[in-house]
């Protein structure tokens, strides 16, 4: 994600002084996956905070927010090479964010001049930053898919042709459908009531035929979610999918969602590295 002037961060947000508690240092907003005018990308709230802030204050803090991820960071540990991370939504705790990572190292790069080598999460996976003077590149774990039979959920919500689908595990993973481009992905009618008591997060994936690009949108109502608007985490599951279908293992992809995103990747061994 390049740094910009336009990334502009606030401490202390006003509007959430009064759901700070004293141990809480700074609220920030960052913005990562943006492209103006065209593209808004996505935005998360950074908050540093001293040790001592539980879950229950951390998810009451996020349930105030109007952003897909609200990202906690310990006061004692952003300067640190290793920096635990945790994010959540307005309604739970989140396993892995992609968005929310970049947008905590990016931040940090402003705030204090550096940001952590790594970030890891509580269930030990590591997030690693690639830093330079105008440009920060998360990488994170590639995950394989295999492909499985249509699911009757995902037909229902999307009502379109799906030409293949894919899942990285039944539960508490990705399922990635294929569809054909008879309607641009954009303006695809979603039903996300039929996806809510679906334990996968679904990715909708579209190639344009003329070009070869691929676009996707993001889905997880049963995590909380209904359409996120920049997926970050979303990479490390299309990255070795679309070079399963067509051997490309680098580009950018374009988040098809209202405030719209492209998201820049590179496939490696075991990780996809994308800014």
């Amino acid at each position: 994600m390049p740094i910009s002037k336009s990334n502009k961060f606030t401490q202390l947000l006003p509007r959430y002084l009064h759901k700070a508690p004293r141990f809480v240092q700074v609220f920030a907003e960052q913005t990562v996956f943006d492209n103006p005018p065209h593209n808004k990308g996505s935005s998360a709230l950074i908050v540093i905070y001293k040790s001592g802030l539980s879950r229950f204050m951390m998810q009451r803090i996020a349930n105030h927010t109007h952003h897909s991820a609200t990202v906690f960071l310990k006061e004692t540990e952003i300067k640190s090479p290793s920096c635990s991370i945790r994010w959540f939504n307005q309604h739970n705790e989140i396993k892995r964010c992609g968005h929310g990572t970049l947008a905590a190292a990016l931040y940090l790069k402003k705030y204090q001049g550096n940001s952590p080598r790594q970030f890891y999460s509580l269930t030990g996976e590591i997030f690693k930053i690639q830093s330079s003077i105008n440009n920060l590149q998360l990488e994170i774990t590639a995950i394989n898919s295999e492909k499985i039979a249509p699911v009757h959920a995902i037909e229902m919500a999307i009502k379109t042709p799906i030409l293949q689908s894919y899942a990285t595990t039944s539960k508490h993973g990705y399922t990635t459908v294929l569809i054909n481009t008879e309607h641009p992905l954009k303006e695809l009618d979603v039903r996300v009531t039929e996806l809510t008591d679906y334990p996968n997060a679904v990715i909708v994936l579209q190639q344009n035929p003329h070009n070869g690009c691929f676009s996707f949108r993001y889905f997880a109502p049963y995590y909380g979610i209904a359409e996120d608007q920049a997926t970050g985490s979303a990479l490390s599951v299309l990255a070795p999918l679309i070079k399963q279908l067509n051997t490309e293992y680098k580009g950018a992809l374009f988040q098809a969602s209202v405030n719209g995103a492209v998201i820049n990747y590179q496939l490696k061994k075991q990780s996809v590295r994308l800014y």
